[in-house]
């Protein structure tokens, strides 16, 4: 029970994140006025700079209202002008104040006051230099967080390439263009361009990182079936994407996001309408590459080029966002990164049908007990001295770092199961014994196989405890192919 709880917990957290991630309200936006220090320090960065052509002859600070700061300008007009953080904000975005020697104001962030000054000259002459660029990627792209390092190929500016005016998402005017030897191409504002400096983002030579020079090449996907471990009653099962060359990225360099598809036409509410998306950077999509119709709880798997963004494929499976117990895990070797998913398979634990079963039972022996003969109560002591020190044994199992311990752990819990079958009172109880009971038959034999072939081959291990794990194996399973390779690591153990 408290482990199915947790498992709901974490459920509803991973759905809480995800959702907060799509759909985070608005920040606190930061006070009209701001303290004296602050106020003090704009006055004096803005003193002799110009505003929209005019030169600010001098600055004051004034507080119309105790605690409250706003800056009071001269221009060299004789203008008296009353500014307050917001308009110095908002004018700072749209390239109305120039700063001394060539610099200007940012504002890096909504939430506070705080602002940070951009030497234009010194960012050109870096960016004019550099050969790498440690790109930074922040805000609401799903990359946000992560470094990724590109080879430049040529800075420009904005105006010189009669490009389309933009702006970044804190509504700083885009200037800059940076093009990567990969065919990428980026816009700079002068806060991209100050967090930059900050950062040590531009380079004349690699910093001991992997540098892309040119964009890996997604050439199919392969299935990896799900494979079985019985210390945590799961699965894992994987899609791998092979690319055309090793991959240098780091696995948190391919997110993942989970996202509602609007329903399509002719779908009813009950369908299916949740995309797992993991994003694979710095990829191309060369030619349309084969696609699979499900892999467990996946279904619909396909790559696709990413619409909004150069150079990124994504990896896309519908799925039901409630059997995503664990988030999945990235494992990138070679050429190939493997995007790994937990299936839960012990369901006594963590399925919901077997919560209801279990409070089933429990009302089911409130009401039997008045009637209960002596025999019964004791049959039912028995069924629950049994489950319990079966599942006891499993955890303890599970905590061993030594092989032959942890198996002989899960034999003994597998006879605790065994004998709580034979005294269970109830289909609830036999259900629930037998359950536990056909894990451990499915999965021990292969775990044990494994172990003894090691210790037979030369492995570390007590090949008189290995031995009798193999014995007890060869009668827990029916197939042919195990019982023969349980019998030959048998005599090759000297059984």
């Amino acid at each position: 029970m408290i482990d199915a709880a947790m498992t709901r917990a974490g459920r509803a957290a991973l759905l809480l994140l995800v959702l907060l991630s799509v759909a985070a309200g608005p920040l606190a936006a930061a006070p009209r006025f701001t303290n004296k220090d602050t106020a003090l320090e704009l006055a004096k960065v803005l003193d002799k700079g110009v505003f929209r052509g005019k030169l600010i002859s001098s600055t004051f600070v004034q507080s119309p209202d105790v605690g409250d700061y706003l800056i009071k300008v001269v221009l060299d007009d004789g203008t008296e002008l009353n500014w307050n953080i917001d308009q110095i904000r908002l004018w700072s975005q749209d390239d109305s104040i120039t700063l001394q020697k060539n610099r200007v104001l940012v504002f890096p962030s909504l939430e506070t006051n705080e602002f940070g000054i951009l030497d234009k000259n010194e960012f050109t002459r870096m960016a004019l230099r550099a050969r790498v660029y440690a790109k930074h990627y922040s805000g609401s792209d799903v990359l946000a967080g992560q470094v990724i390092h590109f080879a430049l190929h040529r800075f420009n500016l904005v105006d010189l390439l009669n490009l389309k005016p933009s702006r970044d998402e804190m509504g700083y005017q885009h200037h800059y263009v940076l093009d990567y030897e990969t065919g990428e191409r980026d816009f700079l504002s002068y806060l991209d361009a100050w967090r930059t400096l900050n950062r040590h983002g531009l380079m004349e030579a690699p910093a001991g990182e992997p540098v892309m020079h040119s964009t890996y090449r997604l050439q199919s996907l392969r299935a990896v079936p799900l494979q079985r471990i019985v210390e945590n009653g799961t699965g894992r099962y994987a899609v791998e994407m092979q690319f055309d060359r090793p991959v240098e990225l780091r696995p948190g360099h391919f997110p993942f996001r989970l996202y509602e598809r609007k329903p399509g036409k002719g779908s009813t509410p009950l369908d299916n309408n949740f995309v797992l998306e993991v994003t694979a950077p710095n990829a191309i999509l060369p030619t349309e590459i084969n696609r699979f119709d499900a892999l467990e709880y996946l279904n619909e798997i396909r790559a696709v080029p990413d619409g909004a963004h150069q150079n990124r494929v994504l990896l896309q499976a519908m799925i039901a966002p409630e059997v995503l117990t664990q988030p999945p895990e990235v494992e990138v070797k070679g050429r190939n990164v493997a995007v790994i998913f937990t299936k839960v398979e012990d369901q006594s634990v963590f399925d919901r049908k077997a919560l209801h079963q279990a409070e089933l039972r429990r009302k089911q022996e409130r009401l039997l007990a008045p009637t209960l003969s002596p025999t019964e109560v004791e049959q039912r002591r028995l069924y629950r001295q049994h489950m319990e020190t079966g599942l006891g044994q499993l955890d303890k199992g599970r905590a061993q770092s030594d092989l032959a311990a942890r198996y002989e752990q899960l034999l003994a819990s597998l006879a605790n199961f065994r004998e709580a079958a034979i005294q269970a009172s109830s289909d609830l109880e036999l259900e629930e014994a037998l359950r536990q009971r056909n894990n451990l038959v499915e999965r021990l034999p292969g775990l044990i196989l494994e172990l003894a072939e090691q210790v037979a081959s030369g492995g570390a291990g007590d090949r008189g405890r290995v031995l009798a794990l193999v014995r007890a194996a060869r009668q827990l399973t029916p197939e042919p192919g195990v019982m023969q390779a349980l019998a030959a690591v048998e005599k090759r153990l000297g059984g």
